[in-house]
């Protein structure tokens, strides 16, 4: 009875010590922030070097829509983390498997005590046991039943793979769509920027036509003020293009994973391709054949079946064999010897768990509407899949029409353009008629190419829809 307080007390400066050791090891909220601030610091100094090169590679020359894409699968971001989940798949069926092989363990241990028991005879006492002691361990266990849980969960490793592989789909359709639809939006800016020239070109030519004309006493000075503003507005348009290129095509380079300081010359162009889509009931079936969303949801509802199998080995007993060796001093099958010695023990051990508070029928009972919130997560998808083909449809006919309806607008503007030219030069039409039918060419332009960018992202979200663009990038 006297040793319990030096026990206790030896507990008690033991784990204050611990916990001590243990708040000390995590650093303040200023300490923190400091070494935040200085890690943040040097990630901006290792960009300033140009050391983010390394890891976003510089790209120069030509870039095609193919060629983008194919870069874009090795270096987007996006891409590259969603493989690590595939790993994990990996190291998940490696965990099930080891479930159902054996386990083995070393322990070790050593004992002083602060005296020893001893018998008493008359005059003399002896001393029984060592007041040191060792032992070394080794335990094997072998799991032979558990209730049917090893394949179980063996079986839902290889979902959780599964599950990785459609997860990486995924993510490559969705790198293959943003890319994509990256470099459409880039194509689209620097056409804009190539109308804005165009009229420029065009407006400059007339300011001087108007100068001349009133050198000549033809026109007045209004004519040259009015051509002057145009020239300026045309010039404010051109630099709000080019703004947007600039910023059209470092979206792409993000979207690729490649450096902002590449220089690339985008070869591809913006023209229309009257592609025949398929049918609403065509493109829905393939929509159900191939999209990853609805082949993950499908698979984390056979997952939350395998959860619920395994709840229910919980009503089933547990058999293991066991075998364990022990080495010691004293000797463990004679604690009067001071020598190093060894035992051995090997058997059965069963395990039944008979009633455990209703936490099993709880357990199940969570399962159960687990599943069911799952299946009706994969109808979902499926009306989710069903929603976005339709819509995507509805664009495609829509930008075609938008297309073509354009196309004959530009026709138009360009004779207006071309008619007022000659009409100009005969005296016929005015300096504002003029500039009325070049502005309005610039913006027939301008919607000609925005209505082939329409009709492009349409059919890009269609592939996206029916879950073919992992397809196109194979």
């Amino acid at each position: 009875m006297l040793m319990k307080p030096a026990k206790i007390m030896l507990s008690g400066v033991v784990c204050m010590s611990l916990l001590f050791a243990a708040s000390a090891c995590v650093p303040g909220r200023s300490e923190y922030y400091d070494s935040l601030h200085n890690r943040r610091e040097r990630s901006y100094e290792r960009w300033r070097r140009g050391e983010e090169e390394e890891h976003a590679p510089r790209l120069e020359g030509k870039l095609e829509l193919a060629d983008a894409v194919r870069f874009s699968l090795s270096h987007s971001p996006s891409l590259l983390a969603s493989l690590e989940m595939k790993a994990e798949g990996r190291g998940r069926v490696v965990e099930a498997y080891s479930a159902a092989l054996p386990d083995a363990r070393i322990s070790g241990g050593y004992t002083r005590l602060d005296r020893v028991a001893s018998i008493d005879l008359g005059p003399e006492s002896f001393d029984v046991g060592d007041r040191d002691t060792y032992n070394v361990a080794l335990d094997v266990t072998q799991p032979l039943y558990q209730g049917g849980a090893i394949p179980v969960a063996q079986r839902a490793a290889r979902l959780y793979a599964y599950l990785g592989d459609e997860a990486v789909r995924g993510a490559v359709e969705n790198a293959v769509f943003q890319v994509s639809n990256a470099y459409y939006g880039a194509l689209l800016a620097e056409q804009l920027v190539s109308v804005e020239e165009a009229a420029l070109e065009s407006a400059v030519a007339q300011l001087d036509a108007a100068r001349a004309r009133r050198d000549e006493g033809l026109a007045r000075d209004y004519d040259v003020l009015r051509a002057q503003v145009e020239v300026s507005n045309i010039e404010a348009s051109l630099i709000e293009e080019r703004k947007e290129k600039r910023s059209a095509v470092t979206a792409l380079f993000r979207a690729m994973g490649a450096s902002q300081k590449s220089e690339v010359i985008l070869s591809g162009e913006l023209v229309e391709t009257g592609i025949e889509p398929p049918t609403f009931e065509e493109a829905v079936g393939v929509a159900f054949q191939n999209r990853p969303d609805i082949f993950q949801a499908t698979i984390e509802a056979d997952l939350q079946k395998e959860a619920l199998a395994e709840t229910r080995t919980r009503y089933f007993p547990r058999l293991d064999a066991f075998y364990r060796y022990n080495w010691a001093r004293p000797d463990p099958h004679e604690s009067t010897r001071s020598d190093w010695g060894g035992e051995w023990r090997a058997g059965l051990s069963l395990n039944w768990t008979l009633f455990d508070g209703l936490s099993r029928e709880g357990a199940i009972i969570q399962r159960k509407a687990q599943l069911r919130r799952q299946n009706i997560m994969l109808g979902d998808a499926e009306q989710r899949a069903i929603k976005e083909v339709q819509d995507a449809l509805l664009e495609i006919e829509s930008a075609g029409e938008m297309v073509r309806s354009q196309q004959l607008n530009l026709q138009r503007a360009e004779e207006t353009q071309r008619l007022v030219d000659e009409g100009y030069r005969e005296g016929i039409n005015t300096e504002i008629e003029l500039l009325d039918a070049r502005s309005a060419l610039t913006r027939a332009r301008g919607f000609f190419y925005r209505s082939i960018y329409r009709q492009k992202t349409a059919e890009l979200a269609l592939q996206r829809a029916t879950g073919e663009l992992a397809n196109v990038a194979q």
